[in-house]
């Protein structure tokens, strides 16, 4: 009995993870307007009632797709650091991460700034909009740069006058920015001036979160 109820479990999350991944590719490819749930249930090969079963809407799919991605991204990133380092090194380590996990994973960035992009443009049932909002409220408060600079500020080897909780909202604004413009029209990897651009963008970072100077 309980190897079959894990084998139905494995199965039910199997179908999950395809629709998402068939959401994924549709919204890239189509945009997030366009894309019904009949179009994803024919990419997943599976049936409306499977997916009724784990998503309500398609609006729930897109909202679960963004957060997925969102989490993936940022745990990623998080799991750089190195905590025998100073906060500067954990902070270096996490950037490098950063462009890393980008250019093995582009859609994710692709698919991030599609949805930010036309976030306001989707009518998003109330209950789905909270949702998201506390997520992301959440993500700004707890935020996965933030320890690497309160230990920064600890050990001396961050001294920007700023915040650390802004200052974290501020390098992921920048950070972001970069590799979406970087990662928005094409699939291949990083020419080598772009690889010089990112390397300067993290120096960049680095710098003005070591220096005591700015305000």
């Amino acid at each position: 009995m309980q190897a079959n109820e894990n084998w139905h479990q494995q199965l039910k999350n199997q179908n999950r993870d395809e629709l998402i991944e068939a959401g994924k590719h549709l919204f890239l490819k189509h945009g997030l307007l366009q894309v019904k749930i009949k179009d994803i249930c024919a990419e997943a090969n599976l049936s409306r009632v499977t997916y009724y079963k784990h998503f309500q809407s398609i609006d729930e799919l897109l909202l679960t797709i963004q957060m997925q991605l969102v989490e993936t991204m940022t745990q990623h990133v998080g799991q750089a650091a190195s905590p025998s380092g100073s906060g500067l090194e954990q902070l270096a380590a996490m950037l490098n991460a950063w462009v890393s996990f980008a250019k093995e994973n582009p859609d994710h960035i692709r698919f991030i700034q599609l949805f930010d992009i036309n976030y306001e443009l989707v009518h998003f049932q109330p209950e789905l909009k909270d949702t998201y909002e506390r997520f992301i409220q959440n993500g700004k408060e707890n935020h996965f740069l933030l320890e690497a600079l309160n230990s920064g500020v600890a050990d001396g080897s961050i001294r920007n006058a700023t915040p650390p909780l802004k200052l974290a909202q501020f390098i992921f604004t920048v950070m972001m920015g970069m590799l979406q413009k970087m990662f928005t029209h094409r699939s291949h990897e990083l020419h080598q001036l772009d690889d010089q651009m990112t390397k300067q963008l993290v120096d960049m970072l680095l710098h003005y979160a070591g220096n005591e100077d700015n305000r």
